[in-house]
């Protein structure tokens, strides 16, 4: 199971960002057989925001949005109290930005590895959460394909 923040989603949109290409290998890997994927609410109207502030654009932040909304494997987790406390624990324990923490919290409650390009995430987080950078997960889902009578 994975947990795939933002800031992988909008890499993938991103060409000219490097390690777009990698990003977009993965989340085309993820969503085509498709893997579990939990994530929270938050990323729908992060994408949203992202893609409409640098693209200028906010009919094509709603689109992109949506198309995520819609990416097989998905289950989505609304942020209730519990998750919102556990974040605001993680948040302060682990030094990291509240949406952050929110990821981490959705990644440690279904017990999934966070797929993030975010280096506060991938150097604060572990050993509480499993933290993988697309390329990393990449590898995992190939090796899981290998092995799995279902790939």
């Amino acid at each position: 199971m994975f947990t795939v923040d933002a800031s992988v989603h909008l890499n993938a949109l991103n060409p000219a960002e490097g390690g777009s290409t990698q990003s977009q290998a993965f989340l085309d890997r993820l969503h085509r057989r498709p893997w579990p994927v939990h994530s929270p609410t938050l990323l729908l109207v992060e994408i949203a925001g992202a893609v409409a502030r640098v693209q200028d654009d906010a009919k094509r932040g709603v689109e992109l949005s949506r198309a995520v909304e819609a990416l097989p494997g998905q289950t989505w987790v609304p942020l209730d109290q519990a998750l919102a406390e556990k974040a605001a624990g993680l948040a302060s324990e682990c030094r990291l930005r509240g949406a952050d923490a929110v990821y981490a919290s959705v990644a440690l409650r279904h017990g999934s590895v966070l797929v993030t390009r975010d280096r506060e995430q991938l150097e604060r987080l572990p050993p509480l959460v499993v933290t993988m950078t697309p390329e990393q997960a990449l590898e995992r889902l190939e090796a899981l394909e290998t092995t799995s009578p279902s790939a």
